[in-house]
């Protein structure tokens, strides 16, 4: 892995993005540990129209070579654009629908639909509306926004250098069984990737504290 220089946080992006698709590359997903199910835009219109789909683009690969060839490429093409139409309006509608349920109905439809996608458990709602308050209020508590002044510049030699020790001592500490955050990436990459790239880790954070630069990501 090579990471070239320029903007710090064009540089942790670049890091990042690396090690997500060294993931994706090697490491399985665990998507065939859920069964398969109908998405919530789907009707029998779209599998009507999915059918004919299939149907047609048999009789167009059946009839290279033939003289009905050219007639069953249309028939294919002109199914796979009512498919198409079907699919986007579906979804269209269901859209709009989801959005409106969404705000009389908080557990409905909107919930499963975004557990089912999350690849979570679903909980029963709550009945208590007191239960719901203090939930919401612990879990998102107000904040008063306070703003915070930039961080004074300081000339490159009073920064002090991120030790190899001081990095060791960080990612021995990283737990393999935790959750990942927000990127996605398992704490077990994130230590493989910290062995197998040192300096690159070493060089990232003493760019992001000689711009004073606290990454998004």
């Amino acid at each position: 892995m090579e990471i070239r220089s320029g903007f710090t946080e064009k540089i942790v992006d670049e890091l990042v993005s690396t090690i997500v698709r060294a993931c994706d590359a090697f490491m399985s997903g665990g998507r065939d540990r859920w069964s398969r199910e109908l998405v919530y835009w789907w009707n029998d219109d779209i599998a009507e129209c999915n059918r004919d789909c299939i149907h047609a683009r048999r009789y167009a690969q059946r009839a290279r070579g033939r003289p009905d060839e050219v007639i069953r490429r249309e028939e294919f093409a002109d199914a796979r654009r009512r498919l198409r139409n079907a699919l986007k309006a579906s979804k269209r509608l269901c859209w709009r629908q989801l959005c409106d349920e969404a705000d009389h109905d908080v557990w409905g439809k909107p919930y499963r639909t975004v557990m089912s996608r999350l690849k979570a458990p679903r909980t029963s709602p709550p009945t208590a509306p007191d239960l719901v308050r203090r939930a919401v209020s612990t879990l998102f508590p107000s904040v008063n926004p306070r703003l915070i002044g930039a961080p004074l510049v300081l000339e490159e030699h009073l920064i002090p250098e991120v030790g190899v020790e001081e990095l060791r001592w960080a990612y021995r500490r990283v737990r393999i069984g935790a959750a990942p955050g927000p990127d996605g990436i398992p704490n077990t990459a994130i230590m493989v990737a910290v062995k197998a790239c040192f300096d690159i880790f070493r060089r990232v954070f003493m760019a992001c504290l000689r711009e004073g630069c606290f990454s998004a990501r």
